[in-house]
């Protein structure tokens, strides 16, 4: 039987990785499907691009491309599992995942932590991301040219086999729980810094892009970050910084945000990491502060023994309503900080 493995993310590959040796799975017998253009190689895994378009709310205008579009999906899975597989989602919102487990060779599905999110509340997860629900016209048309496979889309459903976690403070509320442990194999000799040799790396978000706040507040908070890392700086220290995936999609804000970094700091010389960079080895492997706003690498970075702090507050006091958000998330993010 074939493993399934949707993933988006360095936490969500190295999630899977946990789940693959907890469950003692044959590499052989697994497939990551990479989306939202994540990128990686894996030794005896299967690799699979998912490039499918998002056709969720066309299908109904047009049953003919509907067809298509499901055949499609069909074809995309039946390459890499010709016979019964189960499936592993950080989330069953997406359509694919809705998709996929409606086929006929799927025997269940699980889910797997993602970050931050996985931390909230079922409730306030369909807060954040509301639920899709057909109106009755949508439903016919399903059952008529669909068979049924186009249904509504919550963030997360109840009918999963198993949850698994890094925590038992993860999915709270949430049944059949298997915490699995979050290792790195192979980075555990790169532990070869000296202690005065503390790696700083600024890592951005989306928040500005997205319009959660605006360009203006968040350069009030990242400026009280610089004046409180300028004095932790040795002579010529370098500055590692890390963007946010979304960031190299529309990088016009990030490029601004590097150059005034660079102008503030000009004794220090500012390297970007890669994006194929996984922060989470970075921490495991120690000699590490991270400098962020909000990020699940905050929960992780700090349980594998990194320094991390938040410039959020500083954020929030010139914005009110993003202080609001920040009082909203899981008590494991502010657990996992400093503020600053």
């Amino acid at each position: 039987m074939k493993h399934i493995f949707l993933i988006h993310s360095h936490i969500t590959r190295e999630v899977a990785w946990a789940i693959i040796r907890h469950e003692r799975i044959a590499p052989g017998d697994v497939v990551f499907v990479l989306d939202r253009k994540f990128e990686t190689k894996e030794d005896g895994i299967k690799v699979v691009p998912l490039d499918l378009p998002d056709e969720y709310f066309l299908i109904y205008k047009n049953p003919f491309r509907g067809w298509r579009h499901l055949n499609r999906i069909r074809r995309f899975i039946d390459d890499f599992s010709p016979g019964e597989f189960v499936c592993y989602f950080p989330h069953t919102y997406s359509e694919f995942s809705n998709l996929i487990v409606s086929h006929p060779w799927c025997r269940g599905y699980s889910l797997m932590e993602e970050g931050l999110w996985s931390y909230f509340s079922v409730d306030r997860m369909n807060d954040v991301v509301p639920p899709a629900i057909l109106g009755w016209k949508q439903r016919l048309l399903s059952q008529v040219f669909y068979l049924g496979r186009f249904k509504d889309r919550f963030f997360c459903k109840d009918d999963y086999l198993s949850v698994y976690c890094t925590s038992e403070k993860a999915f709270p509320g949430f049944d059949r729980k298997i915490v699995v442990d979050l290792a790195f194999p192979g980075t555990g000799d790169e532990r070869t810094h000296h202690p005065s040799a503390v790696r700083k790396v600024i890592v951005l978000d989306s928040v500005v892009e997205t319009r959660v706040v605006t360009e203006h507040d968040f350069m009030v908070g990242f400026d009280q970050l610089l004046e409180k890392m300028a004095g932790r700086l040795g002579e010529g220290e370098v500055v590692y910084l890390k963007r946010h995936p979304y960031q190299y999609v529309k990088p016009d804000f990030s490029d601004r945000l590097i150059s005034w970094l660079k102008k503030k700091i000009p004794e220090h010389e500012v390297r970007e990491l890669a994006g194929d960079v996984s922060l989470e080895k970075m921490a495991l492997a120690g000699g590490v502060e991270f400098y962020l706003n909000v990020s699940s690498v905050s929960i992780y970075a700090s349980r594998l023994g990194s320094k991390v702090y938040s410039y959020a507050r500083s954020i929030g006091r010139s914005s009110p309503d993003f202080m609001r958000r920040l009082e909203q998330l899981p008590e494991v993010f502010h657990e996992s900080v400093e503020f600053i």
